[in-house]
């Protein structure tokens, strides 16, 4: 069970969502049945990025949302920041604006993203502050590396380059001590753009 949905989350993440969503729901059945619960944390804020990466924006974020309020009501603190940042994700690449959406989907949710818009900026400040207070969180490890991408991501679209800076060499710090990742990839890539 933990390997299918561990291939169904891969699966959403690489975009091929039609297959993925198919093999998260045939698993959550399964595990749901034979009551192995504990897939559904690895699982239930993937569901919401699959909604979004199909282009229904607003219910993907608030399955994604629920998930949070969940994950906090069982005491799995942990996940419920894990699908924080999922949604510190989402809210940046509607303001990143780097995909082109077709007209159909934009106009569809032209509601929800002009709300983001908006609110995303203060939204994700206020995400990842909370996942950094987690105690859990290893302050040298993945996560606390990712939180800083995402806020150096964040200063960079809104083109406040000294914080920018700040928080994406923090992260390069962080992340470099586990190779050469994709996600460290990213963070070059975002301090190369700003000529570091």
């Amino acid at each position: 069970m933990n390997a299918g949905a561990s291939k169904g989350c891969a699966l959403v993440l690489l975009r091929r969502t039609e297959e993925g969503a198919a093999l998260l729901e045939e698993n959550r059945q399964r595990s749901i049945a034979n009551g192995y619960l504990a897939i559904l944390a690895a699982t239930d804020g993937i569901l919401g990025v699959c909604q979004v990466l199909q282009g229904n924006i607003a219910l993907g974020i608030h399955i994604i949302e629920e998930a949070i309020v969940r994950r906090e009501k069982e005491g799995y603190r942990t996940v419920a920041d894990w699908y924080r940042g999922f949604l510190a994700e989402v809210y940046l690449q509607v303001i990143a604006g780097e995909e082109r959406l077709p007209f159909r989907v934009l106009l569809r949710n032209l509601p929800i993203l002009l709300k983001v818009t908006v609110t995303a900026p203060s939204r994700i400040r206020a995400l990842i502050a909370h996942v950094l207070e987690n105690p859990h969180i290893d302050p040298a490890g993945h996560y606390k590396g990712r939180a800083e991408m995402i806020l150096g991501l964040l200063y960079k679209v809104k083109k406040k380059r000294v914080p920018a800076l700040e928080h994406l060499s923090e992260a390069k710090r962080i992340l470099s001590q586990f190779g050469q990742t994709p996600v460290l990839a990213r963070v070059e890539a975002a301090l190369a753009e700003l000529g570091q």
